[in-house]
């Protein structure tokens, strides 16, 4: 296979494994300087620590993660800007090595790009995503659910109204509150949509006239969307089945996590979660790839409905998710069986056995979430360290790549600092001076 040489920071790196690649955009500017890509984060650090040379194609240096130490930063057209100048990029390095690269797309917008270039990226890359046909089913909502029931995977009540009409109707006959979703997380990303929706993933409705309000406000610029019940119970009935399906669909790792806080409440990003066992989401969740020819890593997640007693689908994330680190200290290291899966002639043994309970921590988000809880005596202080001990990864932090971590936390600060001293000379806090 050759040898292949990459200087990385002023260190020589000799290795006869395939390289990597991992891929993400821009969709929009940063609302703060270097923000994490916790997705991507986790898989350069688990591919780099077992040697690999990997490589993170991205326009700019927005991305924390860019600092890894495990990681070349290779600056490429945007995905969502220049798709062919992408394509172009991408095929001009995989010719250079020789052998093709294991492609690894890190966002949902990654994801459908390699979807949409299939046919030239598989020319020159190993692709570590499902085909083109199952990301179509999977992306759209109504497509994955109706599949979901046609196999017998329990999905909540929803509708997928097509008019203020329908949306009435649906509004009628289910309980409160509810939940509006888009179809494709991506269009209610684009910045004109997420304006409107204050940023949101979803929005949670209490009666049937926000319900109607809020649809006649977001179909205008997305108007493929559903209405959802919202499964009741707290938020440790969210359960995430992480794992990989390997070519040939055959099943090769997975563990399951349930989420314990996130930020913002309601919709918001986990911030704290743990491994379970739980054979009946892991049962569901590799029925449900299976069925629909998927190969990859991905998160399956549902929600355990009290009343029933089933664990109710939510969503398929066709991809790596935020809390993959969370099995990969559990033993199972996704990015590392996935690459191996799709770079060696031999398929790695399947891993579904793992540590129990291991917690995966976001610092920054979750001190936020608990700030207040804390202030309103709704959580003790000590409880909440105690509650941090044990076995456990964090999101950005890690000893061995510290650079990272170390940004995430300092440049917010200094952002904010340098908003306040640039502020007009009358609104500076009282004692600081002007220049």
């Amino acid at each position: 296979m050759g040898v292949w040489r990459v200087q990385k920071r002023g260190a020589a790196l000799t290795t006869a494994l395939t390289p990597a690649v991992i891929l993400t955009g821009n969709l929009g500017p940063p609302r703060v300087p270097k923000s994490a890509g916790e997705i991507a984060l986790a898989l350069t650090r688990s591919l780099g620590r077992h040697g690999v040379p990997t490589f993170r194609f991205h326009p700019d240096r927005s991305q924390i993660d860019l600092d890894s130490r495990y990681c070349t930063h290779v600056p490429c057209p945007n995905l969502y800007d220049d798709e062919h100048g992408l394509v172009a990029a991408l095929s001009a390095f995989a010719r250079a090595q020789g052998r093709r690269p294991v492609l690894f797309p890190a966002s949902d917008g990654a994801v459908e790009f390699v979807a949409r270039h299939e046919r030239q990226l598989d020319q020159w890359f190993e692709l570590a995503c499902a085909p083109a046909v199952c990301i179509g089913r999977i992306q759209d909502k109504q497509r994955l659910l109706e599949h979901a029931a046609s196999v017998g995977v329990p999905i909540p009540a929803t509708s997928f109204p097509r008019c203020v009409e329908e949306v009435g109707q649906f509004a009628e006959g289910i309980d409160y509150p509810a939940v509006i979703k888009p179809l494709t997380s991506l269009h209610w990303k684009r910045p004109e949509v997420a304006a409107v929706v204050n940023h949101a993933k979803a929005i949670v409705v209490k009666d049937r006239e926000e319900l109607l309000s809020a649809y006649r406000k977001v179909a205008p610029l997305a108007p493929r969307m559903m209405v959802q019940e919202i499964i009741p119970g707290e938020i440790d009935r969210l359960l995430t089945f992480l794992g990989y399906i390997g070519r040939g669909g055959r099943p090769l790792a997975g563990c399951v996590r349930k989420k314990l806080r996130q930020y913002p409440a309601g919709f918001g990003y986990c911030c704290l979660a743990e491994t379970v066992r739980d054979p009946e989401v892991m049962e569901l969740s590799l029925r449900l790839l299976t069925s629909l020819g998927y190969t990859g890593i991905a998160g399956v997640e549902f929600k355990r409905d009290p009343r029933t007693g089933e664990p109710k689908l939510i969503e398929i994330n066709a991809r790596a998710v935020r809390t993959t680190s969370t099995a990969i200290g559990a033993g199972v290291d996704l990015p590392w069986i996935a690459y191996q899966d799709l770079a060696s002639d031999r398929p790695p043994a399947p891993v579904f056995d793992y540590r129990v309970p291991v917690r995966w921590v976001h610092l920054r988000s979750e001190v936020r979430a608990v700030a207040p809880l804390i202030r309103h005596g709704q959580l003790g202080l000590w409880s909440w360290l105690r509650g941090l001990r044990g076995p456990r990864v964090a999101a950005v932090w890690s000893w061995d790549d510290p650079v990272p971590g170390i940004l995430n936390v300092a440049l917010p600060i200094l952002h904010h600092l340098s908003h306040l001293w640039n502020r007009e000379p009358e609104s500076r806090p009282r004692g600081v001076a002007e220049t």
